[in-house]
């Protein structure tokens, strides 16, 4: 008596198909919720190097985190905001004054958030914030 072939899918197919679709959604799902920095490339400011002489480092554009301290009252609002931010390192706290410009359209800013700053160091001392992520 001949044998008669067998018909449908057997349980090791579905299986090699159920792992290839796993496989190809898990890596669309991570193509499409990756996460990027937008300040890749720019250099950290040394919070200590900065205190030293901050003069030095005018016109020089920095990456800065750390979480905003307080705004300072006595700055007039028409001519920017000027805040304190609190940056911490191994050696302790340093507090850096950090200006955003009236004309900047980025997130509002609000005390005690961490906040990752693109800067420029202005020759005053201060920090132009050029952009900001909310960290």
């Amino acid at each position: 008596m001949s044998r008669r072939a067998q018909s449908g899918v057997r349980p090791t197919h579905w299986l090699g198909l159920i792992a290839i679709l796993a496989v190809v959604g898990g890596g669309g799902f991570a193509l499409m919720h990756r996460s990027t920095d937008a300040m890749t490339g720019v250099t950290e400011l040394s919070a200590s190097e900065f205190m030293e002489n901050a003069t030095a480092l005018s016109g020089n554009e920095y990456k800065v985190e750390g979480v905003v301290d307080d705004r300072l009252d006595n700055w007039r609002s028409a001519e920017g905001r000027l805040f304190s931010l609190q940056i911490s390192d191994g050696a302790g706290n340093t507090y850096l004054p950090v200006w955003v410009p009236p004309d900047y359209k980025g997130a509002n800013i609000q005390r005690r958030q961490r906040y990752i700053f693109k800067v420029r160091v202005m020759e005053t001392g201060v920090l132009e914030v050029l952009q900001l992520i909310k960290a």
